[in-house]
């Protein structure tokens, strides 16, 4: 009888071979080559910990320096667009028949540039207050009716624009003869009519002798406005007014009219000179036709009626 001999059977705790956990050939260099990688870093991370403290602020710097360029620049060219001289241009807004009351050019710069002067706030387009620069020109120079500054967008000098006043009349008052514009403000004075060098103009003589004042109110606007229709009414009728006057202590305006020997009586506060110019020559009609002539006066002060001696 023959026996087969069993394999024998492992019991609690045995040693394995160690054979079977020996690591293989590709998975010990993964872990080489892992191992040198870390080394690498570790080195590269002790070089970066032992950089000076001095070389990354430097380079800090550096990077943000084009971006202060860049500011500085744009701030330079900022305060030179926006930059105002004081040396402004003058141009006179005029068809060329209105232009002898004026000054010099220079004149007018002159004052502008001192006015500017005054205030830093007018070196630059923003803050600069041209409200205040047309005040004081119009109360520097009572012969412009308007003042106009414009700022340039590019340029650095400002631009004035000046407009004479219309001088309508010269009226002779007790200190002398002056040059009146459509709203009854004194524009230049003389001592005579003659002296204003304007033959165009209608005068009128206050016998009430008041004195006035250069830029100053020397007749209402409504006054003046009635001076000015009578004598465009008149002159459409062919009649040539040769002088006018104020009489004294009343609100009675005196014309009297080349080649004849009576003058006209009007009524100042009258809001209806047309009318009253209308009732004058259709009196004088009526009295031509009659073969009558007026040696003294023709009144025509109340509404609608007329009176001659």
């Amino acid at each position: 009888m023959k026996f087969r001999r069993r394999a024998p059977q492992l019991t609690g705790r045995q040693k394995l071979p160690t054979d079977d956990l020996a690591p293989s050939p590709s998975s010990f260099a993964y872990r080489a080559r892992r191992s040198e990688m870390q080394r690498n870093m570790g080195r590269q991370g002790q070089r970066d910990a032992a950089a000076p403290v001095s070389n990354r602020a430097a380079h800090f710097w550096l990077q943000r320096f084009g971006l202060i360029i860049l500011l500085v620049a744009l701030v330079a060219s900022l305060t030179n667009v926006l930059s105002l001289s004081n040396n402004v241009r003058v141009v006179p807004l005029t068809d060329g028949s209105d232009r002898s009351l004026l000054r010099p050019t220079k004149i007018y710069q002159a004052e502008a540039a001192q006015q500017l002067s005054h205030s830093i706030w007018n070196s630059n387009k923003i803050t600069i207050d041209t409200n205040s620069l047309n005040r004081d020109l119009l109360a520097q120079f009572p012969e412009l009716s308007s003042v106009s500054v414009t700022v340039p967008l590019l340029a650095h000098r400002p631009v004035v624009y000046i407009e004479p006043a219309q001088p309508v009349l010269i009226l002779i008052a007790g200190n002398g003869s002056f040059v009146v514009d459509s709203n009854g403000r004194t524009l230049s004075t003389a001592t005579s009519p003659a002296a204003l060098d304007a033959p165009n103009l209608p005068v009128v003589d206050d016998q009430n002798r008041f004195d006035v004042q250069l830029n100053g109110q020397a007749l209402s606007a409504d006054n003046v406005s009635f001076v000015q229709t009578v004598v465009g009414q008149l002159a459409a009728k062919q009649f040539t007014v040769s002088t006018m006057s104020l009489a004294a202590g009343a609100s009675e305006l005196d014309v009297h009219l080349n080649g004849q020997p009576y003058f006209i009586k009007f009524n100042l506060q009258s809001s209806n000179p047309r009318g009253e110019v209308g009732t004058f020559l259709a009196t004088v009609s009526q009295l031509h036709r009659q073969n009558v002539t007026p040696t003294q006066y023709v009144d025509v002060r109340v509404d609608g009626r007329a009176y001659y001696k």
